[in-house]
């Protein structure tokens, strides 16, 4: 048997998780939207949203900024976290130096300095102290805080969930596999298979690396469109985004300075590495959704003017979902996922979209749609002679001398669609209302 070995190179197109990003949130609306970008703001502590606005014109905050404003009116994380302690049953000595630690937590919740020096500087042993830091662990919100590390953090966010298992435990060793989503190698570490691999890598990016960071979720928002049409006073039509319902998002890279001066662990410093790209892609995603959005609503508006104006169908152009695609350089899925959930605020009130899109009569005349010939074939049958109607036939040559040029069998077919009966009908109905007047039957129509 002789063995031969060749060499091939194969091209496969695979999708960066950047153009996945952007593909999902073309297709979402609104609600899903600022869900979305809350969810992701919950689990990577460098993507900060902004206050965001409902229909009615009321503020509503995506996440709490620091603002002076709310001093007032709002405990900060360190009351709070020092009345959940008071609900504690600790000893006077535990509550004292509970408080303490409070104050030991950088801004992501984490305790910054060793179990050593913590136990000098708070007077107190070392064992009752990581004690009481275990039970601070368990017991005060949010979970996750009064850990010693990034590991240690996920640790009693995956027990909280009744997630934490000696597999999981073993890949938290490795950060660095889940930031860069490796299922192979983590199947390899933790000897099971991919399936597997991949519920824990999702159990784990699901987390939040920065526990004391507050996001607060929106309350429901009311339906809102997300295109606005307007006419000015030249009665030029002009085309905006709705900055009231989507959400507005910074990437905080004065965190990210300060985490990379803090953490020493390699692994940990490569998955938040990891988030602060998957921030500033979250970001990018939700820019091209509105510039293509955009994009969009400009050549609808444009091709539709008129129809946006008056609001009849009869005014409107054909426009196919091809042709705006390709005017736009775009395929045509990616102009169908931005417009699924979209809606469209007009001077008429709002519309969907996909009322703007029209296919034209035919291959041969794309100049007319349908409705426009609809109504020109009900013009001609309304005016036509009533004692001697047009049949299909002269109907159709009525139409091409009007240069529409549609056969006979069309014209029955557009005939009955606007419920209009053929010729002999036509002259039998017209006959018998005429001779029911004078009391008279008609030839050729029975009694």
């Amino acid at each position: 048997m002789k063995q031969i070995q060749n060499q091939s190179v194969i091209q496969r197109l695979a999708l960066t998780q950047q153009m996945r990003n952007s593909l999902s949130t073309l297709q979402m609306g609104t609600e899903e939207l600022i869900d979305a970008a809350e969810q992701e703001a919950k689990r990577n502590p460098f993507l900060r949203l902004k206050p965001t606005m409902l229909a009615n014109g009321n503020t509503v905050k995506s996440s709490v900024e620091f603002n002076t404003s709310d001093i007032a009116d709002f405990p900060s994380n360190n009351e709070t976290i020092i009345n959940q302690i008071s609900l504690i049953r600790l000893n006077s000595e535990d509550r004292r130096i509970a408080r303490e630690l409070v104050y030991c937590m950088d801004e992501r919740g984490y305790l910054i300095d060793t179990l050593d020096e913590m136990s000098g500087y708070l007077d107190a042993a070392k064992a009752p102290l990581a004690k009481l830091v275990a039970t601070l662990q368990k017991s005060v919100e949010p979970i996750g805080i009064f850990a010693w590390s990034l590991k240690d953090s996920f640790r009693i966010q995956l027990e909280a969930k009744n997630k934490y298992d000696p597999l999981i435990a073993k890949l938290l060793d490795r950060l660095d596999l889940v930031a860069l989503q490796k299922l192979d190698e983590i199947s390899s570490l933790c000897k099971v298979d991919r399936e597997d691999a991949q519920d824990m890598l999702e159990d784990i990016r699901m987390l939040n690396p920065a526990p004391l960071q507050p996001t607060n979720s929106n309350p429901e928002l009311s339906r809102a469109p997300e295109l606005i049409f307007n006419f000015d006073k030249d009665g030029k039509i002009s085309t905006r985004l709705n900055d009231l319902v989507l959400p507005k998002m910074l990437r905080d890279d004065a965190m990210f300075s300060a985490i990379k001066t803090i953490e020493n662990d390699q692994h940990a410093s490569t998955y938040y590495q990891d988030c602060y790209r998957g921030a500033a892609g979250f970001i990018i995603a939700m820019q091209k959704r509105a510039n293509t959005l955009l994009q969009i609503g400009q050549i609808l508006a444009k091709r539709q003017e008129k129809f946006i104006f008056t609001g009849r169908k009869l005014h409107r152009k054909p426009l196919t979902m091809m042709e705006l695609s390709a005017e736009l350089g775009l395929n045509k899925s990616t102009v169908s996922r931005a417009l699924r959930n979209c809606m469209i605020e007009t001077p008429r009130g709002i519309i969907n979209p996909i009322d703007l899109f029209v296919r034209p009569l035919n291959q041969t005349d794309k100049g007319r749609t349908r409705d426009q010939v609809l109504q020109r074939l009900s013009v001609l049958i309304r005016t036509e002679n009533k004692n001697s109607p047009f049949s299909d036939e002269e109907l159709a040559r009525q139409l091409m001398r009007a240069n529409i040029l549609i056969s006979r069998r069309t014209v029955a077919k557009y005939r009955a669609l606007i419920d209009v009966e053929g010729a002999y009908d036509r002259r039998k109905s017209y006959l018998c209302s005429t001779f029911k007047l004078s009391g008279l039957a008609p030839k050729g129509t029975d009694n």
